[in-house]
């Protein structure tokens, strides 16, 4: 394994926590899988009733590197974060939300590529994943193809794609970041929603040097009660406070490309506001208001648009329903050094060549298809060289994982590993 090199190599890792208990038991094993071992995990939960201060308070009995901070009332997760920052020691810090989960290989990496590049802050890209069927694979720096590290800059990280538009989504990113360069920024409190890109604007803001990795280390869960998860009214109204506020910040006429990009992310916000009161309206039977509303051709054709797609796609539960009745798909991850399995019959599965661990970078179209096809039934997951460790722990949402002999790893066994 390559090694570390130079002084201050401590990490803090920064988690708020706010009702977690459901999947935060799979994070904290996340962080604990680490390859990585110099690192301190600090958990600031926000007034969370559901048992996940016992969840917590038993991982700190486990691990002297685990550090829980408890708030009686919820404040949400910027001033949650900036707890927990407040009480930091490391050289680095990596924020890791608690229903999300890290690749055990993923901090060594990150502090690999940042001192080759010096960076002030690195990325990877972040695979989505669910329990719940999921319409297409996804990663959040979308389908777009690159090999090498790219550095980034203010402009980039606002920029939000049109739909059906190719190009990432970078406010959702979890960086690595050099401590020295955060300096006294913090999140702002102010927000309920895109604090982690306002925070990562100011940073870029005062010369920070932020390089995105083609690589996906980090899963990103989608589920129903995530913030990010949901579009609603309150969900864009939130957004455009959000927005207004990042023109209280700038300076637009030293930046006419970001005053262009906050002009374009404003109308794009007001449009979808629109639709959804005219949807909420239509749903409350206010037809003077939706009457108003329907003058707009753009929100006569986005209304055309959904009902089609309601009309063509399945009834409500059958596609769950499909899914959980799908009968069990098998597929053998086959790296560099593994070898091809022999497919026989009809149950024999697919084979799936992988990257070696080192060397995968702009696979993200592959971890986003495991993880597209762990949400649409079972999944059997098949490896038997490094390349396909690596390989399983991006698709937390596998049924079954298992080895095809015996594997030589710097990897722990991913989760939901039984004897082959």
């Amino acid at each position: 394994m390559q090694e570390l090199a130079g002084q201050g190599r401590l990490i803090s890792i920064i988690m708020a926590n706010h009702q977690g208990a459901r999947y935060l038991g799979a994070a904290l094993a996340s962080v604990r899988a680490q390859t990585y071992d110099d690192w301190e995990l600090i958990v600031a939960d926000d007034g969370s009733s559901d048992g996940s201060v016992e969840i917590l308070q038993d991982a700190a009995a486990q691990d002297d590197r685990v550090r829980v901070l408890l708030w009686e009332t919820p404040s949400g997760p910027a001033a949650a974060r900036n707890r927990a920052l407040a009480v930091a020691r490391g050289a680095w810090l990596a924020i890791c939300d608690s229903d999300d989960i890290m690749h055990p290989d993923r901090l060594r990496r990150l502090l690999l590529a940042a001192q080759a590049l010096g960076a002030d802050a690195v990325a990877d890209d972040m695979i989505h994943f669910a329990t719940e069927p999921m319409a297409a694979p996804r990663s959040v720096f979308g389908p777009e193809r690159w090999e090498m590290p790219r550095q980034i800059g203010p402009a980039e990280m606002l920029r939000v794609p049109e739909p059906g538009e190719a190009g990432a989504q970078l406010g959702y990113i979890k960086p690595l970041i050099r401590r020295e360069a955060l300096g006294g920024l913090r999140y702002d409190e102010t927000l309920t929603i895109g604090e982690d890109q306002d925070l990562y604007l100011r940073l870029l803001l005062q010369g920070g040097r932020l390089w995105l990795l083609p690589e996906a280390l980090y899963l990103y869960r989608r589920h129903p009660q995530s913030l990010s998860h949901r579009s609603s009214r309150a969900h864009i109204e939130a957004s455009l406070a959000a927005l207004e506020g990042l023109y209280d910040r700038v300076n637009l006429d030293q930046h006419t490309e970001i005053q262009y990009i906050l002009s374009n992310r404003r109308r794009v916000l007001q449009q979808r506001l629109a639709f959804e009161t005219l949807a909420e309206d239509l749903k409350k039977r206010r037809l003077i208001s939706a009457g108003q509303l329907l003058r707009d051709p753009y929100l006569v054709l986005q209304l055309a648009r959904v009902a089609l797609a309601k009309a063509r796609g399945p009834k409500r539960g059958q596609e769950v329903e499909r899914a959980s009745d799908a009968s069990a798909e098998v597929v053998h991850l086959v790296g560099p050094d593994g070898a091809d399995p022999v497919l026989t019959g009809d149950g024999a599965g697919t084979r799936i060549a992988v990257p070696a661990p080192e060397a995968d970078g702009g696979h993200s179209a592959l971890w986003a298809d495991l993880c597209h096809r762990a949400s649409r039934g079972a999944l059997t997951l098949t490896y038997d060289d490094a390349a396909g460790v690596s390989a399983a722990w991006r698709v937390p949402a596998a049924v079954h994982i298992r080895s095809r002999g015996s594997v030589v790893t710097d990897l722990p066994p991913p989760k939901g590993q039984r004897d082959g």
